[in-house]
C-alpha cells in the first residue's frame, strides 16, 4: 500500500484547527479583487489612440518554444532526459489577408499559410543520466547544448554562422569588466568544474579546456544554465531557462544572419519583417545578461535604420498572461476601447504588485529589454504586449523610468497597435495569430505528446 493510501485523511485538520494557523492568517493582508473606485480610476489612466494607417510589414516571424522532461521507466522516476523545442513561423501577411477576401476559405490554402515552419528540437541528459561518457549530468547537459549551439547554422560549411556565434556577438556587449577587448572571447565568470573565475573561451571548433584544471569549457556555458543542472532531481528549471534564453537569441540570430548576407540592402530587408515573441521582451534567471546585450544590439542596428530613414525593427513580445494580464481583466468592463496604457512603474506599484515597495530601481532592471503596454482593441479585446525600449542602457536610472513610459517615445507603436488589430486571435485570448501558430507547431501538449515521448525514450534506451 502507497503512503498516500495509507495517510491519515484527517491530518487536514489539525491544520485548519489550529490556533497558530488562524492568528497567522488574520495577520496577513493579501491582494483582493479591485473595487468599483479603483476600476474606474485606473482605466481612466488609458489614453485614447487614433490609429493611422502605414505600411505594415509582409513578412512576420514568430517564435515560441516549450520542454518537457521525461522519464525513461516509472519504476525509475528520477532517470530522465529533457526535451525543447523551439518553432519558427513565417506568416506572409499578403497571403494570409487574401484568406478572408473570399466566400469560402480554402482549408489547403489555409494550410499553405502555416507551411513555412521550422522546429528545432534539443535533447538533454536528465538525472541519473550520461551523455557521451561525461563525468556527470551537469556535464553531459553542458556538452549537448554547446553542440547543438555551434551546429545549429544558417551555412552549414559555416560554424561562423551558428546560434553559438550569434553568443559572441552578443557577448561583445555586455559589461567591460566581462567582454573581451578584441571582441573575438567570451569571459566566463566561472569554470564549471574548479571555480576558477574570468575564463576566456574563443570562437572555434576545437575543444578548448580550463587553464587551471584542464577540463572541458565551452562558450555556452556563459549562459549559466549548468548551474540549474542537478544529479538525481528534476532538472526542469534548467530546461525553462533554456527555452526562455534561446527564444530570444533566435531573434537576434536572424537579424544577424539578414546583416550578414545582405550588408548593402539589409535596412530594406528588416523593415518588412516584424517579429513576435511569445511573452514579454524579458530574460530570466542565471542568463539574464543577455536581456541588456540585446538591449545595446538592437539600439546599434535600429540607429542605422534610422539614419536610412527607416523605422527601427518591429519585435512584439505577447504576453498571454501574467499578473498584470490578471489584474486588467478584472477592470476590462472599464476600459474603453481604443484605448492603450503605458505601464509605469508607479501604477504597476500601486496597483498591480501588492505591497510593492517603491525603490530606487525599475522594474524589470535586470531582465527586461522591453516595454509593457496594454490596449484594448475597436472590437473589446484586451492584449498586452511589449515592445524593445528605444534606449542604449539603463544607466541613467532615474531619466530611464520616466522615458520608458512615455508612449510618444516608442516609434512603432502604431504600427504594432496595427499588427495586433489585423492578427487577433479570437480562439485565445491576449494571443494573435503569429504567436497562436507558432504554439501550435511547438508546445509539447500534455496529451498525447508526452506520452509519445515517454514511449520515444523508454523505447530507445
Amino acid at each position: 500500500m502507497s503512503d498516500y493510501n495509507s495517510a491519515d485523511k484527517t491530518t487536514h485538520f489539525e491544520i485548519v484547527n489550529n490556533p497558530d494557523v488562524q492568528l497567522f492568517l488574520n495577520d496577513c493582508k493579501y491582494f483582493n479583487e479591485p473595487t468599483g473606485e479603483e476600476a474606474i480610476e485606473v482605466a481612466s489612466l488609458f489614453s485614447k489612440i487614433s490609429i493611422q494607417e502605414e505600411t505594415l510589414p509582409n513578412n512576420i516571424i514568430a517564435i515560441d518554444g516549450s520542454s518537457y522532461e521525461s522519464s525513461i521507466n516509472d519504476n525509475l522516476p528520477f532517470t530522465r532526459v529533457g526535451y525543447v523545442k523551439i518553432g519558427n513561423i513565417l506568416i506572409r501577411r499578403d497571403r494570409f489577408n487574401s484568406l478572408g477576401k473570399e466566400k469560402f476559405i480554402d482549408p489547403f490554402k489555409v494550410a499553405k499559410v502555416e507551411q513555412q515552419n521550422s522546429s528545432t528540437i534539443f535533447a538533454f541528459p536528465g538525472s541519473n543520466m550520461q551523455y557521451k561518457g561525461q563525468a556527470t549530468t551537469r556535464d553531459g547537459f553542458r556538452l549537448a547544448l554547446d553542440n547543438y549551439m555551434h551546429m545549429y547554422r544558417s551555412d552549414e560549411s559555416d560554424y561562423k554562422t551558428s546560434l553559438r556565434s550569434t553568443l559572441f556577438e552578443l557577448a561583445k556587449y555586455r559589461a567591460k569588466a566581462k567582454s573581451s577587448l578584441d571582441n573575438q572571447s567570451i569571459i566566463l565568470h566561472a569554470c564549471p568544474s574548479c571555480k576558477a573565475e574570468n575564463i576566456p573561451v574563443f570562437n572555434v571548433e576545437e575543444q578548448q579546456l580550463c587553464p587551471k584544471c584542464g577540463k572541458a569549457i565551452y562558450p555556452s556555458d556563459c549562459l549559466r544554465i549548468w548551474e540549474n543542472v542537478e544529479d538525481g532531481t528534476s532538472n526542469q528549471s534548467a530546461l525553462t531557462r533554456f527555452t526562455n534564453v534561446i527564444e530570444h537569441i533566435f531573434v537576434v540570430h536572424f537579424i544577424r544572419d539578414i546583416i550578414n548576407r545582405s550588408p548593402n540592402a539589409f535596412v530594406e530587408t528588416l523593415s518588412n519583417i516584424a517579429f513576435f515573441v511569445d511573452g514579454p521582451l524579458a530574460i530570466y534567471g542565471n542568463p539574464a545578461w543577455v536581456h541588456s546585450a540585446i538591449m545595446k544590439y538592437l539600439y546599434e542596428i535600429n540607429e542605422i535604420m534610422i539614419e536610412n530613414g527607416k523605422k527601427p525593427i518591429l519585435i512584439i513580445g505577447n504576453v498571454r498572461s501574467n499578473e498584470v494580464v490578471n489584474y486588467f481583466k478584472f477592470i476590462d468592463s472599464e476600459i474603453i476601447p481604443e484605448s492603450i496604457l503605458c505601464l509605469s512603474d508607479e501604477i504597476r506599484n500601486k496597483y498591480v504588485d501588492y505591497n510593492k515597495i517603491p525603490s530606487a530601481s525599475t522594474f524589470g532592471s535586470e531582465t527586461y529589454y522591453g516595454q509593457d503596454f496594454i490596449y484594448k482593441s475597436k472590437s473589446g479585446k484586451l492584449f498586452m504586449f511589449d515592445l524593445p525600449y528605444p534606449y542604449k542602457d539603463k544607466t541613467n536610472m532615474q531619466t530611464f523610468i520616466k522615458d520608458k513610459s512615455t508612449l510618444e517615445n516608442y516609434i512603432n507603436l502604431n504600427k504594432a497597435i496595427l499588427l495586433m488589430e489585423e492578427f487577433k486571435c479570437d480562439l485565445y485570448n491576449n494571443t494573435v495569430i503569429p504567436v497562436a501558430l507558432a504554439r501550435k507547431h511547438t508546445v509539447i501538449s500534455l496529451k498525447p505528446g508526452c506520452k509519445i515521448l515517454d514511449l520515444l525514450t523508454k523505447n530507445n534506451l
